[in-house]
């Protein structure tokens, strides 16, 4: 397994690979731990931002919620993965709200270490920049399917760029098992619409559910649907 120690962790973080041994061990001198339990919010849209939070282990949704109460979940983030980097680069607030999918523990860059970090390490501004462009492409991808597409191909997709091998199968989130709730909040769409379009994929013989576990049975047959 793994290890987890903050200075491993930090150095396997893409936005990080431009930091050499004594920036990480900086940056691991200035992180603090915060554990959260399933379904704690970390952090609120429209409030400031604390720092960089890095996913120890667990599972942490990123989600906006529309003023009628509706969800939708913009990103989903394993351990290894970092947020909410906007507010940190353009001093505005958070752009979304951030909860624990289960029993979570993360790392905290406080926004002033942060902003020493880039100050003195000033290469790590392009690696930054060239995240931040990818998430945008991936945005404006989102935001033309919503368009255009229906609801099945954009669920192939999806349950494409999610399936991660366990064991000898093939698991859309394998480590954090996602509702059809949460895949229609992720989609944009109701529960109901992702129930038939599930169905149809398991009448086809290209997935199994399994619970809340989808089981993919022929990847190539989803990524022809998507």
């Amino acid at each position: 397994m793994a290890t987890t120690t903050p200075s491993s962790l930090f150095k396997s973080i893409p936005c990080f690979t431009e930091l050499g041994p004594e920036g990480v061990e900086w940056l691991a001198d200035c992180i603090r731990g915060q554990s959260f339990s399933k379904g704690q919010v970390i952090l609120r849209e429209g409030e400031s931002c604390p720092g960089l939070f890095v996913v120890k282990s667990g599972s942490v949704k990123l989600y906006r919620v529309s003023p009628e109460g509706e969800e939708q979940i913009v990103r989903i983030v394993n351990r290894g993965g970092c947020f909410e980097c906007v507010p940190l680069l353009d001093g505005g607030t958070n752009p979304v709200s951030a909860q624990a999918l289960e029993a979570s523990d993360l790392y905290l860059l406080p926004t002033s270490d942060f902003d020493a970090l880039f100050a003195n390490n000033p290469r790590l501004s392009l690696t930054f920049s060239s995240i931040m462009a990818r998430r945008l492409r991936s945005l404006v991808n989102v935001v033309g399917d919503f368009s255009v597409r229906r609801i099945s191909p954009r669920l192939a997709t999806l349950l494409s760029q999610l399936a991660e091998k366990h064991g000898e199968m093939l698991v859309v989130s394998p480590m954090v098992p996602l509702s059809q709730q949460h895949l229609a909040c992720m989609l944009g769409c109701s529960r109901q619409a992702v129930n038939t379009a599930l169905r149809k994929l398991v009448a086809d013989n290209i997935i199994r559910m399994e619970g809340h576990r989808i089981v993919v049975l022929n990847l190539e047959a989803l990524k022809k649907v998507s």
